[in-house]
């Protein structure tokens, strides 16, 4: 089913948890590598394909309308601020509040602010229409990623989730509560709504149960309240200073690595550039495009300095040019923990890379040309296939992979790739030791035997899938 294009978020209460570690402003202002806690959760959503927001306020109301209103501006959306004149009776009473602001005919999402998620829920939660006046909760089984167990929202299931794991089917809720002894998974606080919501809270006011979880459990009375099996992806709940101090580390490890890292990458380039990005990412005005265009300088500069006569100059330059493959991978990382990823970003991260690929291999051309007359052609040669391999090793990586997931499945993704990282290492390598004319040779082979055994296997490939 088509996932909703509006979400209510809970931004009312007080927050006193997170105030208790000395910090003055309210929770969702927080802010969680260079995000508030609200904007975070815009974004993610946004990325769910939400457009309106509807921001239920109460403590300190006036301040997270404006943050919310900046928000809105910056990323194109569209919200509306409800004051929950009864939020301090609990998050049940503020998503009440937020009935009139939310059109009759069309599921929306809720969450609360200070739950840092993952825009990879919206498939699991969408994966089928959501039953008639109903609630779907996404709910995690994995009880070793819990950093509280104690203050989890535990829920009992009618089935087990594990036994099917067909993200479309629709497994009931028997109970959720923080008590619960015999449970089967914690509430991430990502809900798919109908209505019905509200005609819950109502009840459970009348009661005098102001809780989210009070309306929750009368719908799973009901047989109203479903389940979706987010397990695998990344939430938290980060309303104390250690859960966010915790889930600002786990959304940095997650940044180990992208699944077609090569081997420098992953090994060498990736940690240094996660320290980077560690201390960076809190600055709002480091962009990942002004990132990418400092890595690109950086290498022009790297590759005037190799071009110089002498050794010194030569070791500077690569050493600047291993300098900049490591800041290249910042770009990204920022762009992903912030949730700024764009097509332009990636396009022009791409066309950058490939402007100082070649301005790097022709001044480790030009450096040993200039070194002696007798390797001068040798060097004009070396260095021509060198760019040309390398061009065309960069621009058949993305289709080699897509082709061969078609093709083949997942199973197909590479465990070792050869690509720029491993070549801007060999020009280091080749500075330091003096030997440009080799390096130029050794990429040049390398580069061109990596896209000959790319057409081959997917001749391969081709032709197994054609006789199938």
């Amino acid at each position: 089913m088509p996932c909703p294009d509006t979400a209510v978020i809970l931004a009312a209460g007080a927050g006193t948890r997170m105030r208790a570690g000395g910090r003055d402003e309210p929770k969702p202002l927080v802010r969680l590598l260079g995000l508030s806690l609200l904007e975070r959760s815009m974004r993610v959503l946004r990325d769910m394909g939400v457009r309106h927001f509807i921001i239920v306020t109460g403590h300190e109301a006036d301040r997270i309308a404006a943050h919310a209103h900046d928000v809105a501006r910056r990323n194109g959306l569209n919200v509306t601020i409800v004051q929950a004149e009864n939020w301090q009776k609990g998050n049940g009473a503020s998503a009440l509040a937020a009935e009139q602001a939310v059109p009759a005919d069309r599921p929306f999402f809720l969450t609360m602010a200070d739950h840092v998620l993952s825009a990879g829920m919206k498939a699991k939660l969408c994966a089928s229409p959501l039953p008639e006046n109903s609630v779907r909760l996404a709910v995690d089984r994995d009880r070793s990623a819990l950093f509280d167990p104690e203050d989890a929202t535990k829920v009992s299931l009618e089935e087990d989730l594990a036994e099917d794991h067909a993200p479309s089917r629709n497994v009931r809720i028997r109970r959720l509560d923080k008590a619960l002894v015999d449970w089967d998974a914690v509430d991430t606080g990502l809900f798919l709504c109908s209505h019905a919501l509200f005609s819950a809270l109502r009840r459970a006011a009348q009661a005098g149960r102001h809780g989210l979880s009070d309306a929750m459990n009368i719908l799973a009375e009901e047989g109203r309240l479903f389940a979706a099996d987010v397990t695998g992806e990344f939430w938290m709940d980060a309303d104390t200073p250690d859960a966010l101090q915790e889930a600002e580390r786990r959304l940095l490890t997650m940044e180990r690595g992208k699944g077609h890292d090569g081997p420098v990458s992953r090994y060498i380039n990736r940690p240094l550039s996660r320290l980077l990005t560690s201390y960076l990412v809190h600055y709002r005005w480091i962009t990942p495009n002004r990132i990418t265009l400092a890595s690109f300088l950086l290498a022009l500069l790297a590759a005037w300095i190799m071009a110089q006569p002498g050794w010194l100059m030569l070791a500077l330059g690569g050493l600047l040019a291993q300098s900049a493959s490591i800041i290249d991978g910042v770009d990204g990382e920022i762009a992903r923990l912030r949730h700024e990823q764009s097509d332009f970003g990636g396009w022009l991260d791409a066309v950058l890379d490939r402007y100082a690929d070649g301005a790097l291999l022709f001044a480790l051309a030009w450096h040993a040309a200039s070194a002696s007359a007798a390797s001068a052609q040798a060097a004009w040669l070396w260095g021509f296939l060198a760019i040309i391999g390398s061009f065309v090793n960069s621009y058949t990586a993305d289709k080699y992979d897509g082709f061969m997931r078609r093709k083949l499945g997942e199973t197909a993704r590479q465990r070792f790739r050869l690509g720029r990282d491993v070549r801007i290492f060999l020009i280091m390598l080749g500075a330091l030791f003096n030997l440009p004319l080799l390096i130029l040779a050794i990429i040049a082979i390398v580069m061109n035997a990596e896209v000959a055994r790319r057409i081959w296997l997917l001749y391969r490939a081709d032709l197994s899938s054609d006789q199938i």
